[in-house]
């Protein structure tokens, strides 16, 4: 049986998303059913997440989405997505290789961001999405339950994750 204290009470991890895109200028409206047969059927409300067949889109802004998925087969390719909003006034970045995504997990999860983040973490809830900052490098935070997904630039990753390394000594990482 391992000894309690040698088991850290947060869990800082990279993610690899092997498809990450930045939608921009699409309104609700403007994107109607488009995404029905991915299993969205709205778009989800500023600061919320919605889940697709292998795919979630996270509302990071006014008009702005951010579409990740971890399945390397996923039908939503950057080429798909572009088509499918070909009609609109939305743009699509990847961000693929843009951004540093890092899970956040454990029971001090919420304390261990709230050492670098203003925001109210707190009051976030599965679903939440925010855009703060995290120990002055620009974020994005994501709430999936007890568990936090956080992205930032690729070029502050070594930046962020020295603040990771200094922020979680207390919790016997």
């Amino acid at each position: 049986m391992a000894n309690r204290k040698s088991i850290p009470s947060v869990l800082v991890l990279e993610i690899e998303f092997s498809l990450l895109y930045q939608v921009h200028g699409l309104t609700t409206e403007s994107c109607g059913n488009r995404l029905k047969e991915f299993g969205v059927h709205l778009l989800p409300a500023y600061g919320k997440s919605a889940v697709g067949d292998d795919f979630e889109i996270l509302s990071n802004g006014p008009g702005m989405w951010m579409v990740q998925s971890r399945n390397r087969e996923s039908e939503l390719t950057l080429v798909h997505l572009r088509e499918l909003l070909a009609d609109t006034d939305a743009t699509v970045t990847d961000l693929s290789s843009a951004r540093l995504t890092v899970q956040v997990a454990g029971v001090s999860s919420r304390t261990f961001l709230k050492k670098g983040c203003p925001a109210d973490i707190d009051s976030l809830e599965s679903g939440d999405v925010i855009s703060s900052v995290i120990g002055h490098l620009g974020a994005t935070i994501h709430c999936t339950g007890d568990d936090f997904t956080v992205y930032v630039l690729q070029s502050f990753g070594t930046d962020f994750w020295e603040w990771c390394r200094l922020s979680t000594m207390e919790f016997n990482m």
